[in-house]
């Protein structure tokens, strides 16, 4: 699993426990986007080089931006928009928790004996119901030993799993604590892009002490697919995302994205990073109807289960869909069959062109998935499909999707001056635009030179002294007797000593 693009890092356990008072944050500030639009509006005296006096441009807000209810006396907008965030942030924090899990370190790869032990990793949540019910990302926990969660308070308390749903990346965990403050699930339908949004969650593992670190953007569009493949391997759907401009680094997987209401709109997943150093684009799974039937059934402990028709699609070109003499938008193209599948036994075949699916519409091989995906199993479809220019109907019963096979392990790791190192699997290499070779710290001791020199578990090393990485750059730094100087992927580097 690609757990450096995912956000597992080291973090902080222990158990607890806790009492708490139930309410549901909220502080309206719905002008803040307005007021913030105002400050691109703003005009005045420029600068000797060119640009807007900071002076002039904050009168500006002043005067223009503020509410009505603001504009007197002036000084005080700014402070009370301070306030406002202040106030939202302050009511959201108890929502918020910090995750911390040991994993097996057989479950990152084949690791010598010698190097057995538990590797941890770091993630978020929030509390969804006030008896301990924690919302969080799938990966977060998965093939997690021990689960130990830190309140807004710094209290530490053992966590378990409710259930989870792999494709979806969601799961639900359980605390033993009551009477706890719950945030509330809002909808993807009502967001715009161009909204300010909020991130909370444990970077780095720097929550565990129960503050949870925020973040304010944008949303930057929605229903986005992660760059490249990412999670197909895997068979997690990464099609249908938020892309928001708020900050996130590691460790913010599974804590809440937050609309202005305090209302989680989505659960904070991934970040594409920048091969050059630059800031990553943050996405999250969006908390929409189907999202919620999903975090329902978890929450009672039942499993999700996928409609499958045995079909691969892809959306149509331009020029294929003037081929076929459809508009553009309708229809996807049939790329596959499973040769025993419901879809191959009804007839379809490659190169069909799939117009509905029980009379709804399709567009895109996402819209497709999501449609399909949502049926249950053993409930009867029909599509409508066109083939050499005749349109046809065939009708079939959905089954439930097959498990995906889980991906094999990466290559055998190799020690290096107290950190363990993997090769980066294919899919991070092209989400995060790498290099061909590159290697992913996955342990490290503290008290060890690679420790004490700053490497942490989830850091990428792109160069040794300067020069990129090859096939056998790996087994030649275990040799080294020297001083390295690694390069690393986020534009980095680390002095690792020889003692």
């Amino acid at each position: 699993m690609n757990r450096s693009l995912l956000f597992n890092r080291p973090g902080v356990p222990i158990g607890g426990r806790s009492r708490r008072s139930t309410r549901s944050p909220g502080v309206p500030i719905a002008w803040l986007a307005a007021l913030s639009a105002s400050a691109c509006l703003a005009d005045g005296p420029m600068s000797l080089r060119g640009a807007p006096d900071p002076a002039a441009r904050l009168q500006r807000i002043l005067e223009v931006g503020a509410p009505p209810s603001l504009a007197e006396p002036r000084a005080t907008a700014l402070s009370d928009l301070q306030s406002a965030v202040t106030a939202l942030v302050g009511r959201l924090s108890p929502c918020v928790v910090a995750i911390a899990i040991d994993r097996s370190p057989a479950a990152m790869g084949e690791f010598s004996p010698a190097d057995l032990g538990a590797w941890s990793g770091t993630g978020s949540g929030t509390i969804i119901r006030a008896d301990g019910m924690i919302l969080t990302s799938q990966h977060v926990i998965e093939d997690a030993i021990a689960i130990h969660v830190t309140l807004h308070d710094g209290h530490r308390l053992r966590g378990r799993v409710i259930a989870q749903d792999r494709r979806a990346d969601l799961a639900v965990l359980q605390i033993a604590a009551d009477s706890l403050d719950v945030a509330a699930l809002g909808d993807v339908a009502g967001v715009r892009r161009g909204h300010v949004v909020f991130a909370m969650g444990n970077p780095l593992g720097m929550a565990s002490d129960g503050q949870a670190a925020v973040s304010m953007g944008v949303v930057s569009a929605i229903g986005r697919p992660l760059p490249g493949a990412f999670g197909q391997e895997e068979d997690r759907y990464y099609g249908d995302m938020i892309q928001t401009s708020a900050p996130i680094h590691p460790g913010h997987s599974g804590g809440p994205l937050l609309d202005v209401e305090g209302r989680v709109v989505g659960v904070l997943t991934a970040i594409s990073m920048a091969a050059s150093g630059g800031e990553g684009i943050a996405f999250a799974v969006p908390i929409g109807e189907r999202t919620r039937q999903i975090v329902a059934r978890l929450m009672e402990g039942r499993g999700i289960e996928y409609g499958y028709l045995g079909v691969e699609v892809g959306t149509l070109t331009a020029m294929q869909s003037e081929e076929a003499g459809l508009a553009s938008g309708r229809g996807v193209l049939v790329d596959s069959l499973a040769a025993d599948g419901p879809a191959a036994r009804a007839g379809l075949r490659r190169g069909d062109i799939i117009l509905t699916v029980n009379e709804a519409a399709v567009g895109s091989a996402d819209e497709f998935i999501q449609i399909v995906g949502a049926i249950e199993p053993g409930a009867p479809v029909e599509l409508t499909y066109l083939r050499e220019g005749r349109t046809t109907r065939t009708a079939m019963s959905a089954v439930k999707r097959p498990d995906a096979a889980r991906t094999a392990a990466p290559p055998a790791s190799v020690t290096f001056r107290g950190a363990v190192l993997g090769e980066v699997d294919p899919s991070l290499r092209r989400t995060a635009s790498l290099p061909p070779f590159a290697l992913l710290v996955l342990m490290v001791s503290a008290d060890s030179p690679a420790g004490r020199a700053g490497l942490s578990p989830g850091d990428i090393i792109v160069q040794i002294d300067g020069q990129p990485l090859d096939g056998d750059s790996a087994l030649r730094l275990a040799e080294r007797a020297d001083d390295c100087l690694l390069g690393m992927a986020n534009g980095g580097s680390v002095l690792v000593r020889a003692k």
